[in-house]
């Protein structure tokens, strides 16, 4: 007897997943436990309050990096948000902002650790709307009330504003805060 598209896609998970990416498929599949996600999630995150440790797979930094907060709070939109977590996240953000009002895509803490070729940045890096606008649109959908989130929308407004043709990932990024800042209507109109 044939396994079923999910069966199969369960046998992979199970032989290759995470701990907490097997908790996500339970959840999604399998009548889990959103609480088990979140403690699974829990040892990502540094006392900092933000997250490392390969989250996000492709840098194996221990300490904390926005992308993988990123990461973190899209499980959370997912599971539901743990207001805890999230906040500690936030203050995490707020400490690594620029003077622009969003957060980098990687700090240089990340060059002592193994990750995919591609995850490089200077020594001061900017801004970057990846992650800073789909961290920020999730805090929006989720209705999060945090000190950054004010400077990074309005960064987000103001890089959006400039936008030409970007990066695929620019554009997912950027998708994500137009689809859940409360003020939509300012947004770019993409007819």
């Amino acid at each position: 007897m044939s396994q079923s598209i999910l069966e199969r896609a369960e046998e992979f998970i199970w032989k290759n997943a995470r701990l907490l990416e097997r908790r996500l498929f339970a959840v999604h599949f399998k009548d889990g436990s959103p609480d088990s996600v979140i403690d699974a999630l829990r040892p990502y995150q540094n006392a900092d309050g933000g997250f490392g440790h390969a989250l996000e797979p492709d840098i194996r930094c221990p300490d904390s990096q926005p992308v993988p907060v990123e990461h973190a709070l899209r499980i959370l939109d997912r599971v539901g948000f743990d207001g805890e977590i999230v906040k500690a996240a936030c203050d995490y953000l707020t400490s690594i902002t620029t003077s622009e009002g969003g957060v980098p895509w990687l700090l240089p803490s990340a060059h002592g650790y193994p990750r995919a070729p591609w995850w490089n940045t200077d020594d001061a890096p900017p801004a970057s709307v990846n992650p800073t606008a789909a961290i920020a649109g999730m805090l929006h959908r989720n209705r999060f009330e945090h000190e950054w989130l004010e400077g990074a929308t309005s960064f987000c407004w103001s890089k959006i504003a400039e936008m030409e043709l970007t990066d695929p990932h620019d554009m997912a990024e950027v998708l994500t805060f137009l689809n859940n800042v409360p003020d939509r209507e300012r947004g770019p109109n993409l007819n």
